[in-house]
């Protein structure tokens, strides 16, 4: 009977550690989504810059 016990016990720890497992996994995704957003807003940035000097370049011709 105590077998049984402990096995359950077994059971019930590991599927808390895969559930802390995909927990920390799902929050690495979440840091890279945030990378490739602040990423994605320097490349707006940037294609804002070349706009703004092609306007000037317009305006000089």
């Amino acid at each position: 009977m105590w077998l049984l016990r402990w096995v359950k016990i077994r059971i019930i720890e590991r599927s808390a550690v895969s559930g802390q497992r995909s927990a920390v996994s799902g929050q690495r995704s979440a840091v890279s989504g945030q990378r490739s957003a602040v990423s994605g807003q320097r490349s707006a940035v940037s294609g804002q810059r070349s706009a703004v000097s092609g306007q000037r370049s317009a305006k000089i011709q």
